[in-house]
């Protein structure tokens, strides 16, 4: 579908949502895209995690969930059904491919075919940032900047790190050094590195903040995940308080009502709202990851992109 074609259908179809998981990816057209402006439906992405149980050889798949997919078709499958041209994709489901260059190539191809974009990878095993000595460092250093020039492979303008999983105190002046290092190298290449709220010495909000401060450089800011908030304190003045540094919102859905499928756990809207009066001018990454999934995903995808965009400036 050419660029023209597709923004008529964004546009002008008003189609109804699709029943159940199966989605008919052959009939485009049929399956529908949300009538939403193309200016806003630019600001969403769907992350490879959306629909992760349709994926086979891993441990999240469910062989019930249809249809079943691959890494190299589900760029098409979320332009096609969603209307939605940006992804975010998580490493471990690079893996399920292989992990070496031609393989980071092959979901490049799949992605440009699709006329999508990918606008973060997801990186999971890095070494943790807290170490200690300056051999440590650099190869932490090394590793990470591994990360994001597969990032680059892919077409993507940032990778998120994970700081440390661990808790307790961390030895910040080497976290700091490490972020500022590989920041200067993903200036090099056009790739942000971004921290996120994922536990250990970012799980703290504030925390996350001051450090991001500290390492003081352009290329080191924050993906804010709606979802992963730690008392005490308001989950909507935190998040808010972040806009400043974050490059990325990654739009998580925690918990759906299994007959409606809609989003329970916190308001969607306000938080949008909150980003927009925040300054935040960036994608908002569709995540499904909670206690409680939905039990139409395609439904509550499309439930999810209608409350942000509704929200946006």
């Amino acid at each position: 579908m050419d660029r023209r074609t597709f923004m008529a259908v964004v546009g002008a179809s008003v189609l109804p949502l699709m029943a159940g998981c199966s989605v008919d990816t052959t009939a485009p057209e049929a399956a529908g895209v949300l009538p939403i402006d193309p200016d806003k439906l630019a600001r969403i992405a769907v992350t490879g995690t959306v629909f992760r149980s349709n994926f086979d050889n891993w441990e999240h798949t469910q062989p019930e969930a249809q249809p079943r997919l691959g890494l190299l078709d589900y760029p098409k499958f979320i332009r096609d059904n969603f209307g939605v041209t940006n992804l975010e994709l998580w490493s471990p489901q690079i893996a399920l491919l292989g992990d070496t260059e031609d393989d980071y190539r092959r979901v490049r191809a799949a992605v440009d075919e699709a006329g999508m974009k990918i606008v973060n990878l997801q990186v999971e095993g890095t070494p943790s940032l807290n170490v200690q000595t300056e051999a440590e460092q650099d190869k932490v250093v090394a590793a990470i900047s591994g990360w994001l020039d597969r990032a680059k492979i892919l077409g993507a303008g940032a990778a998120r790190v994970n700081v440390t999983r661990d808790t307790g105190d961390v030895n910040l002046p080497a976290v700091i050094a490490i972020l500022r290092r590989a920041a200067e190298y993903g200036k090099t290449i056009g790739v942000r590195v971004l921290v996120e709220n994922h536990g250990g010495y970012t799980a703290s909000i504030p925390d996350m903040i001051g450090l991001v401060k500290a390492v003081n450089h352009e290329f080191c800011k924050i993906t804010i995940d709606w979802g992963d908030w730690n008392p005490p304190g308001d989950r909507y003045a935190a998040m808010q308080e972040a806009m400043p540094f974050t490059h990325i919102v990654s739009a998580k859905g925690y918990a759906f009502d299994p007959q409606t499928n809609e989003h329970t756990e916190y308001d969607v809207g306000r938080l949008v709202r909150n980003a927009e009066a925040g300054g935040f001018t960036g994608i908002y990454s569709i995540d499904f990851w909670g206690p409680t999934a939905p039990t139409d995903t395609a439904k509550a995808l499309k439930l999810f992109i209608r409350s942000i965009t509704d929200n946006l400036a």
